[in-house]
């Protein structure tokens, strides 16, 4: 599955860099931090740096003019898609990071690729494309929670409570999306901190992929599919309570990610009851 994670950080960053280029900003924010901000909706472009209350997304929209903040709710709406990988340095250039105070929703069909670091999901502004070296810094204060979206692919990001993934996937044929950029669609999460639970089910989609996440509650994976027979990857997690796999196709593996087992501290049940998967 290396081959799909590749081929998608490619031609994330290229989309990314499409709206660069020109883009108008979808919306307004306030410019003072201890506003409140004020509900907006962006329909396409870039999304001014700023303070919002709410924000809903409806079109195709990135965060790459500054850091976003919103004080309460960020919905995906349906078929909408949120692209957030413009990383900075610990000098220069400072990153467009996207702050959200209260929830994160990714309604049907909607796309959410936030965050990005170097070697696993190249920035799309790092001038170094083969390895990098900026990083972005996003956190979500509430839940991270997908109903039916396409895809979800989120790095380097702290979550405050829980993160649900339910139904959608874009399906399990691996045919390229033309709304990905060409890419097949996965789900991914890497390097992010989970406080809270992580539960994915019945995700129908090419590759589902977890690493080197810290989960501090318990992380549930049942009746998911993937086309991939390499797919359901979890390698070198960190999971504080119980980890639980049931119904999984293929069944939850290290495949060919190159990552070790998970450590898990409480009881690792179903399909990774397996002691090739933790320890």
């Amino acid at each position: 599955m290396i081959v799909y994670r590749w081929l998608f950080g490619f031609v994330t960053a290229a989309v990314a860099l499409v709206f660069l280029v020109g883009a108008s900003a979808g919306v307004v924010a306030s410019d003072d931090d201890d506003s409140d901000g004020h509900d907006a909706t962006c329909s396409g472009g870039s999304i001014a740096s700023g303070v919002y209350k709410n924000l809903n997304i409806a079109g195709v929209c990135t965060v790459d003019a500054g850091s976003v903040t919103v004080k309460h709710n960020l919905t995906v709406l349906p078929g909408g898609s949120l692209i957030a990988l413009v990383g900075g340095s610990f000098t220069m250039p400072v990153g467009s990071d996207l702050k959200v105070g209260g929830n994160l929703d990714v309604q049907t069909n909607g796309v959410l690729f936030l965050g990005c670091e170097p070697i696993h999901f190249i920035c799309s502004n790092d001038p170094d494309q083969k390895i990098g070296s900026y990083v972005t810094k996003d956190t979500i204060g509430g839940n991270l929670r997908a109903e039916n979206a396409l895809a979800v692919v989120v790095h380097q990001t702290a979550i405050g409570h829980n993160v649900s993934l339910r139904g959608g996937g874009g399906g399990t044929s691996c045919t390229p999306l033309a709304s990905l950029g060409g890419s097949p669609p996965y789900d991914d999460f890497e390097d992010d901190i989970i406080e809270g639970n992580l539960t994915i089910k019945e995700l129908q989609t090419c590759f589902l992929g977890i690493f080197r996440n810290t989960i501090t509650e318990n992380f549930e994976l049942k009746d998911n599919v993937d086309g991939d027979p390499d797919g359901n990857e979890i390698a070198n997690n960190t999971i504080v309570d119980s980890l639980s796999c049931d119904g999984n196709s293929p069944s939850p593996q290290i495949g060919d990610s190159g990552g070790g087992p998970n450590t898990v501290f409480g009881r690792a049940n179903g399909q990774c009851a397996n002691p090739a998967l933790v320890h």
